[in-house]
């Protein structure tokens, strides 16, 4: 599957699309651990030092932000865009 970066996590990721190898049924939480796992850049832009998700990056499932729908046990169906993005500022 593969799951569209954006802004400054393209050069992190090495680009806007990366493939994944997701089993069926997987959340969102294991995703970002592959991620994470993969690209150790990603990690503390992802996770706090206490492994708690830093709530500022930004997982769409479908268009949809994952954390109104499941949160973390959001289930990615194979056929589900997921985009992430960093957090955004501006005036």
């Amino acid at each position: 599957m593969d799951i569209c970066f954006y802004a400054t996590l393209r050069p992190i990721v090495g680009g806007k699309r990366v493939s994944f190898d997701l089993a069926p049924g997987t959340t969102v939480a294991v995703l970002l651990r592959k991620a994470s796992d993969r690209f150790p850049e990603l990690g503390p832009l992802i996770w706090e030092p206490g492994g708690a998700f830093r709530d500022f990056l930004k997982v769409f499932v479908d268009g949809r932000e994952a954390r109104y729908l499941q949160g973390l046990d959001t289930v990615i169906a194979s056929t589900a865009e997921v985009d992430i993005f960093p957090p955004v500022a501006g005036g």
